[in-house]
């Protein structure tokens, strides 16, 4: 496998694409899996893959420069010289095409197409300029989050409940702000060179913001888990012990990606399949 090769995949990020399994929320928490939802569901989930891909190759080139000062990031295909623009920008059209390919093989509701033009837009203006605007810069982050959901809900034709709607925004909103806090904590005075934004933000601003939205987010969980019944409310026992659990992770510079925070942590990793291995059982039984 060539070098370029192996530089293209990592450019990308394939790793990143379990995020978009919050297709799968709505169709999920509704109890009506079937095939052919989970087949027309799994290709939407494709179609948000390779759209955040584009996003991904995007931003990368935006920020090869700044990635060059965060001890991580200065490994990417940019930054390492690994890949140049113009291979970058082929396999930007490589990707492109196959998506519009996907999108022709379904005959996906208006509403979906919707959400993914949105989720790219949002995308491709975030990484040009709103990654700048401070606080702003989170929301839209956040947004991408939620936008996956309002997707999965659309293709499957679901009502998204009001109370799981605000879950998802509000964990998406503390998932950005441990990545904020982590990068402050890891680079320290160099944090404004890397993302502007972050010269804005105070570690104890960003902790106290944590902690708030780790309790909104835990009570409109709470809020839906009673609004649906059947006893998912015990699912936040662990669900608390999860969110409890990242933070303390955050505190120790571990929280700036949620997915490697969740498999390069037992303890988060164990909780979070009791958790769904729960809400499961009293769904599905």
């Amino acid at each position: 496998m060539s070098k370029t090769f192996q530089a293209c995949i990592r450019l990308l990020r394939p790793y990143q694409w379990i995020k978009n399994i919050l297709l799968f929320t709505p169709l999920f928490f509704s109890a009506r899996i079937s095939l052919n939802l989970i087949i027309t569901v799994s290709g939407a989930l494709f179609c948000f893959c390779l759209t955040s891909s584009l996003g991904y190759i995007l931003n990368d080139w935006m920020d090869r420069n700044r990635d060059k000062n965060h001890p991580v990031k200065c490994a990417r295909p940019f930054c390492a010289g690994l890949i140049t623009g113009m291979e970058a920008l082929v396999l930007w059209g490589l990707i492109f095409i196959l998506l519009i390919f996907c999108i022709s093989l379904f005959t996906f509701p208006v509403g979906f197409l919707i959400c993914l033009i949105a989720y790219f837009f949002l995308s491709v203006t975030y990484s040009l300029y709103l990654k700048h605007i401070v606080i702003f810069e989170i929301f839209v982050v956040a947004m991408g989050f939620v936008l996956r959901v309002m997707a999965g809900g659309a293709v499957a034709n679901i009502v998204i409940s009001d109370w799981l709607f605000m879950t998802v925004f509000f964990m998406s909103m503390l998932i950005s702000v441990a990545k904020r806090k982590t990068e402050l904590q890891i680079l320290a005075k160099r944090a404004s060179i890397h993302r502007e934004s972050l010269k804005s933000y105070t570690l104890p601003y960003l902790t106290n913001l944590l902690w708030t939205l780790g309790g909104v987010t835990l009570v409109s969980y709470a809020l839906y888990t009673v609004e649906k019944g059947n006893g998912l409310v015990y699912s936040l026992l662990p669900a608390t012990y999860g969110v409890i659990r990242f933070f303390y992770l955050t505190d120790n510079a571990r929280g700036g990606d949620p997915i490697r925070a969740l498999f390069g942590d037992a303890q988060l990793l164990i909780v979070t399949l009791l958790f769904f291995t729960f809400l499961g059982l009293k769904i599905y039984l």
